[in-house]
């Protein structure tokens, strides 16, 4: 299967040919899950992950095939994704909603269904409820924050290059056919584990709304797919909201994807959210 009926520049031998040119001592491998999803990779040192996913990176337009870090080979992810059920024509009809839904419209509406599903029948004096007032809305949560920085703040990945966080100190970068990393949730649903529910309520997301957040955060910030395993997710973000107001969005739109991570809005508002990296961990 290819992303949405288009087809890669690259063919998966290709890639894989390509990869060994790039990195000959590497160990390079394929696997297609049972959706027709190929998946090629190459597994390097980890603290050399972040220059071969760059160097994918650069060439994604060339390939027409995205790379991201991750702990598991690719016949790893294809075995673990087939144990989601689905059939290759419901995957195609998934990355064809990705591509052509409103993810701004459906970005807002996930902040929107978090703010309700935080304050729905809990016993909140008004206090408690004007401050998850401040957290979810941009414009009331811009004043609280510090003003405008001149550059972005360095963010350093916490789990993708990190031999010794998980599992051992090798990552695998894979690559899927994708016009963007915000496409792969949708391809490899069981790629990281956001456990699409968040203790009570029955507020549910789905990989169409990680595709909506990602692709929203990747026209507006430059926010790329760059490291995903089990319940960690990183972004490297190219154009971080320097503001206060473009921070503040930034902000409500992590806490309602992510609040496990975003637990302070005006910490992450002043903090991660006018860096290059985002890092996400859902407990």
């Amino acid at each position: 299967m290819t992303s949405f009926l288009r087809p890669p520049a690259l063919s998966a031998d290709e890639l894989l040919l390509l990869l060994r040119e790039w990195w000959p001592e590497a160990e390079v491998a394929r696997a297609v899950t049972e959706t027709g999803v190929d998946i090629v990779g190459v597994r390097v040192p980890s603290e050399r992950a972040r220059d071969v996913w760059e160097t994918g990176r650069r060439r994604h337009g060339q390939t027409g095939w995205w790379p991201y870090v991750t702990s598991a080979s690719p016949k790893g992810e294809a075995a673990y994704d087939d144990e989601a059920g689905h059939d290759a024509a419901e995957r195609e009809r998934s990355v064809g909603e990705a591509v052509r839904q409103d993810h701004d419209a459906r970005a807002a509406s996930v902040v929107v269904s978090s703010f309700r599903w935080s304050t729905a029948g809990l016993p909140f004096d008004d206090e408690d409820f004007e401050g998850w007032r401040d957290d979810h809305d941009p414009d009331r949560l811009a004043p609280l924050l510090g003003p405008a920085v001149v550059g972005a703040m360095l963010g350093m990945p916490r789990w993708a290059t990190d031999g010794s966080a998980i599992y051992s100190g090798m990552r695998w970068i894979n690559f899927v056919v994708a016009r963007g990393g915000y496409e792969v949730p949708v391809l490899l649903p069981r790629l990281y584990n956001n456990m699409n529910w968040f203790g009570h309520g029955g507020r549910c997301l789905t990989p169409l709304d990680d595709a909506a957040l990602l692709r929203r955060w990747q026209e507006q910030w430059g926010a790329q797919l760059f490291f995903a395993t089990g319940p960690y997710l990183e972004l490297v973000v190219d154009r971080p909201p320097l503001d206060p107001r473009g921070a503040a969005q930034a902000t409500t739109e992590l806490l309602a994807y992510c609040g496990d991570t975003v637990q302070d809005a005006i910490k992450t508002g002043d903090g991660m959210a006018r860096s290059t990296m985002w890092s996400l961990w859902w407990d």
